[in-house]
């Protein structure tokens, strides 16, 4: 019996792959950061730990506390996750966010 399976390269996306993606920040000085906890590996801690360092390396960085947003679980079905992540952007525009950090190890 063959069966054929899809893969993801180790590369990363095509380019065409890719498109409509936002770009990059050149920087995060006077940024706002929004924080979606995925409940793995301490967030509590470690979002604590991403402002702190945040604050000491870019200018007048702020944040969007990960308690700000709703808790987002790994799994579930595409459909659902889709939506979440459509409630999550429509919550980071609200709240004025520039980039998002999303989960958090697991």
């Amino acid at each position: 019996m063959q069966q054929k399976m899809g893969v993801i390269s180790p590369e990363g996306l095509q380019q065409s792959a890719t498109a409509g993606l936002s770009r990059h920040l050149d920087s995060l000085d006077g940024k706002m950061i929004g924080e979606v906890y995925n409940n793995h590996f301490k967030g509590e801690l470690m979002f604590r730990t991403y402002r702190r360092l945040f604050g000491e390396q870019f200018k007048g960085v702020k944040s969007v506390p990960y308690d700000e947003f709703p808790i987002v679980y790994v799994g579930g079905d595409p459909a659902s996750q889709k939506r979440i992540a459509k409630e999550i952007a429509a919550l980071a525009r609200e709240r004025g966010c520039d980039a998002l950090i999303t989960g958090n190890g697991g």
